[in-house]
Order: C-alpha cells, then structure tokens, then sequence
C-alpha cells in the first residue's frame, strides 16, 4: 500500500487561495448548505494517483446511483500545483464545490474564510462523527472548536518489527501497551556489532517531524496551552520526550545518527534500513507494509511504545473532505460529504486498496487487504482507547512543524541540549503565533 503524497501548501499560497474565494462556483443550483436539492453538477478536486481518481468517482457515482439528480466530476490536480490550480478554478468563476484538504493545510484555509464550517450543519442533521471516526481523528479538522472538514482516509503512526530478527534473539513480540523500557531493553538486545562496526540497529530514529511528536506526545507533550494561545513546547514533558528519543541514537548507540544516515548515502532513512533488514524497529506508516512485504521481510505492526501510560502516541495522518465557501451548491455537496464520509461511502477506499479508511467499522475488512501473516489487531486496540491524536487546529501549523524539525536538528545531531532546543523552538513559536 502507497500512502498518497501530501501537497505541499504554505501559508502564503494558502492565503492568495482564501482572498479569491469570492468567486461563483459551477453548477446548477445555488443557496446554502441546508435543504435537499435535487440537480446539481458539483466538482470535486483531489490530488493523488489514478487509483484514487478512480476511487473518489466510484465513491461520487455510488451516491448519483441513488441521487441521479446530483453529479460530481473529480478532477485530480498535480500535488505541486494543488492549490495554484483551485486558485484558477475560483478566479474564472468555476470554483470546486467539494476540496479535498489535510490536517496541515486545512486549517490555515478554513481561517480564512475559505471552507463552509461543517458544525452548525453536522448538529443540523443529527449526525455523530464519533460513532464512525475516533475523536483524535476529528480534531485534526478542526479549527477553534468548528469542524472545517470530515475525516476520510485515515492511517497514523504506527510501529514495525522485524519478526526474523525477534526470533533469531528469542523475544518476545511487542503488543499493546509495551512500555518504553521494554522497547530499549529490546533495542539494545537486537543491535549486533562486529569488530566495532554496528551490523544491525535496534532500532532506527531520526528527525522525521511526525514521528518526533508521536514519542513527545507519548511522553505527555502538549506543543500548546488548551486554547492554543501559547506555546508549550519547552515543558518537563516535552524535554523528556525529546532526550529519550534521542538518546538511542547519541547516547545508547542502538539507532543510527543523523551522521549516519549522511554516511549511508542518498536517500537512506529509516524506512531504507528496514527494508534492507538492518534495523529491527521503525516509527512509521502503515502505507509502507506493501513495501515491506515485497522485500520479502516477515514483519509485525504494533502501536509504538508507550512514554507515560494514558497519553496518545500515534498521530493521525490523512485527509479530509471540505466544502468550498465560494460554492454556490453547498448544500447538494453537503449531501455529497456526509455520504463519503459513511462506511458505506468509504467502502471504495478498501475494494480498491487505496488507502486506510476512517470508518472504524471497516478496519476489519481493511485489515484483510495486508500482507498475509500481517494483523493490526494491536493497534486496534490501541486505538480505540484513545491512542491517536492530532496535530494543532491552527493555521501555522506548517509553518510550525517546519520550524521545530529545524529548532530540534542541533539536539539531534549532538550540538544541542533538549533543554536549549525547546527553548529555542518555544521562542520561534510564540514569535509565528505573534506575527500571524
């Protein structure tokens, strides 16, 4: 399974899309996001592969089936020009009516005006997005309390093993709830040296951003104070988080440096050494089992280890399904969404193996599409007692997670305390809060 490439949306281009909202969007019925119209002609805009040009018809045509009246043409739009395009689309009158968004740029469009706020019309019709999505999921989409977008396919951190390489050092196989200790006890017991050159890692870390607030959350790391007015990424909490992380790399010498990695070669990562079957353990994302089983490695998928017990460590990844604000069908689009969002309207997402679905209701029948041997019955249960988490509802939150992987580089290449990081990530974030 290949998890689709996120756009890249900073919060300039972002901002040039919001001011040109006030554009006319194609169709043929106009009015706000309430009643039960009809006939309209929607669009909806994607970015992705063609499987997932191919799945999101399906799912649009499996809603005409039972609503002839109502169209909707996909239209899958370059990553790298995304929003650029949607620009053009809304300038010359022909907005999107339905977009596609993630929890990194969603927020920055929905504060400006340029995303229907889904919460009035989500109490409107009596629907309980918790009784098909985790909540951890649905803060993702959300933007001082309103609900900007609908969760739609899902994924989050998660952690592999190498089974091969567990046997051969006679452990046993991590499940739900294994705690920090355990996993370094394990690092340290499956990293082999031969004439004072590491054959085989632990386990593999790096700066990668969203793994890096999966172990800091984990530790009970909060990036800001409740009502996201300040940050507090400097705290007891976070520092912990952070020296532990890094400390398996600089200070156990179970996971490799960033050095290393330079050392290595191009493009190796922590997913490269996996899959050559030179590190045992990985933070990573289910998209890359496919890849894993290709290589022909026997592998296992578990929820991270837990840093203190009761606080989430596997941030969500995914994407959202937003109305446009400049749409003149909003409320046939409406009618659109609330069907994609159901089991049966993201059952497409599984047929076609595209992606991990939402719907908690499908993860079963998901799960049936891993490699053979493969369950993801551990992070199930890690799930669904409250083990996902989401990223900041607020509109720098590119701008953010940029800013801490370069505030966090020094600590992780041994140049820097946790201490000094933090502090010096705390005051760039106050400052990005202030000049926003």
């Amino acid at each position: 399974m290949k998890y689709p490439i996120r756009p890249v949306m900073g919060l300039a281009v972002a901002s040039a899309f919001a001011l040109m909202v006030t554009g006319c969007s194609s169709g043929t019925t106009s009015g706000g996001a309430s009643g039960t119209p009809t006939s309209a002609n929607l669009v909806m805009t994607i970015w992705g592969s063609d499987t997932d040009t191919q799945t999101y018809q399906a799912r649009a045509d499996a809603y005409t089936a039972t609503n002839p009246g109502i169209k909707v043409t996909v239209r899958n739009i370059p990553t790298a020009n995304y929003l650029q395009q949607v620009n053009t689309m809304i300038s010359g009158g022909q907005a999107p009516d339905i977009i596609l968004v993630d929890s990194s740029s969603g927020p920055s469009l929905a504060s400006r005006g340029a995303l229907v706020n889904l919460s009035p019309l989500i109490t409107s019709a009596n629907l309980d997005p918790t009784s098909v999505v985790d909540a951890g999921r649905l803060t993702g989409y959300q933007l001082n309390g309103q609900q900007f977008a609908l969760p739609d396919r899902g994924g989050n951190i998660v952690f592999f093993y190498n089974k091969t390489m567990y046997d051969a050092a006679g452990l046993s196989y991590p499940t739900a709830g294994w705690t920090w200790d355990e996993m370094v006890s394990n690092a340290q017991k499956l990293t082999l040296t031969s004439d004072g050159q590491t054959t085989q890692y632990g386990v593999a870390v790096d700066d990668w951003p969203n793994a890096t607030a999966s172990v800091l959350s984990g530790f009970g790391c909060q990036w800001f104070n409740s009502d996201l007015t300040q940050p507090t990424i400097n705290s007891d909490a976070c520092q912990t988080g952070l020296q532990k992380y890094g400390d398996l790399s600089l200070n156990l010498k179970v996971s490799p440096t960033l050095q290393d990695y330079a050392n290595f070669g191009q493009n190796v990562n922590r997913d490269a050494l996996f899959q050559e079957g030179k590190t045992a353990m990985i933070w990573a994302g289910v998209w890359d089992a496919s890849g894993f089983d290709q290589a022909g490695l026997k592998f296992g998928i578990v929820p991270p280890p837990v840093g203190v017990a009761g606080q989430p460590n596997m941030e969500a990844f995914g994407t959202g399904i937003a109305i446009s604000q400049a749409s003149q069908n909003q409320a046939a689009a409406w009618n659109v969404v609330q069907y994609m969002f159901s089991a049966a309207g993201q059952q497409p997402i599984v047929d076609n193996k595209e992606d991990v679905p939402s719907a908690n209701s499908l993860m079963s029948a998901w799960q049936a599409t891993l490699p053979a041997g493969v369950s993801y019955d551990e992070v199930t249960k890690a799930t669904s007692s409250g083990g996902v988490f989401s990223q900041p509802g607020l509109p720098q939150i590119n701008q953010l997670n940029q800013q801490l992987q370069t505030d966090l580089d020094p600590f992780f290449n041994g140049e820097a305390s946790a201490s000094d990081a933090l502090n010096q990530a705390q005051t760039d974030f106050t400052s990005i809060l202030a000049n926003s």
